[in-house]
């Protein structure tokens, strides 16, 4: 009888350890890759997308992020999404036009009339065909988050309308779109690094420079620049993108699970990404920066018609024409 009841105890013992062994072999591990802080609107967005995962599956997906270049730059990151050895990343979506040129549409000036107009069409069937051109690359598409509108300072006077450009000196990235559309508007574009920015301000080298919100109160140029014209000429999609062997491997079930999260962690940051921007802007404000919100959008897209030209004989026009028919809904 003790035999038995020992021979019963091992076989229960054994019963329990390989079940402990399943569960934990059945657990998924996904990391998840950013340049950015994990204080960033992005980076908040990245924990609630893996608390969500978490929550929703029971914890058999975990999603470890990294942020802050931990696993290096947005280029090495992706080139890790495509290779395997990191599951997930988020980077700017320049990055991603630079993978599958089609996706620079995003990038027109004034292709959106408002962020309504770009979450329809990123979060709709638009935005699913411009993630499917990157999947021949390795990459499935999960969902956008967002850095905002790039807008303008100066020292000279409120932008208003585009002859109010006119002769500006104006500090660029290396973009040809962002080259061409300050062109468009006679202002003088100067391709330069973000670092000398600060200081090309400060001394009078460059008379202005457009960012998204977010970017122009980190680098503190409210304490140089007198105006800040809420000119919205391009919206910066960030694009957060899953290694697609990793993705297919997945059961039907947890693919929806973590579309929908990633979906949800987008909603979710897009909000705390406009408040954060109405907080900067009313700071901005108590140093004595003059911010306009008068400014004449029709005019300005009109004015850079022609820049679109540069995406369209690459290109062609199809994503054009399906986010102009969005534009008014």
């Amino acid at each position: 009888m003790k035999n038995m009841k020992k021979t019963l105890c091992v076989l229960l013992s054994a019963v329990i350890g390989a079940s402990f062994a399943m569960t934990a072999e059945a657990k998924t591990v996904l990391r998840y890759a950013t340049d950015v802080s994990k204080d960033n609107t992005q980076g908040q967005g990245a924990v609630y997308f893996a608390d969500e995962v978490k929550k929703r599956s029971n914890g058999n997906i975990e999603v470890k992020t990294f942020f802050d270049s931990t696993l290096g730059n947005s280029q090495s990151i992706v080139s890790g999404a495509r290779s395997g050895t990191i599951d997930i990343a988020m980077v700017g979506g320049g990055i991603a036009s630079g993978l599958s040129p089609v996706m620079a549409v995003l990038d027109i000036p004034f292709i959106f009339k408002d962020k309504e107009h770009a979450y329809r069409v990123l979060d709709g069937e638009i935005g699913d065909k411009l993630y499917a051109t990157l999947e021949p690359l390795g990459l499935k598409g999960l969902a956008y988050f967002e850095n905002g509108f790039r807008n303008m300072t100066n020292n000279n006077k409120p932008i208003v309308k585009p002859e109010d450009c006119a002769g500006l000196k104006i500090r660029v990235p290396q973009s040809n779109m962002l080259v061409a559309t300050f062109k468009a508007l006679g202002a003088n574009p100067v391709p330069m690094a973000y670092g000398e920015l600060y200081t090309a301000m400060e001394t009078g080298a460059i008379d202005a420079q457009d960012h998204p919100i977010s970017t122009l109160y980190a680098g503190k140029f409210y304490e140089i620049q007198k105006y800040l014209s809420m000119t919205k000429h391009a919206y910066t999609a960030v694009t957060v993108m899953m290694n697609k062997k990793k993705f297919d491997k997945l059961s039907k079930e947890d693919q929806q699970l973590i579309l929908e999260c990633a979906r949800d962690a987008a909603k979710y940051q897009r909000e705390v990404n406009a408040k954060e921007e109405v907080k900067m802007i009313e700071e901005m404000k108590k140093t004595g920066i003059q911010v306009n919100d008068d400014v004449d959008a029709d005019a300005f897209m009109k004015a850079t018609l022609n820049v679109r030209s540069i995406y369209t004989e690459k290109n062609g026009d199809e994503f054009v024409k399906l986010i102009d028919a969005e534009r008014n809904k």
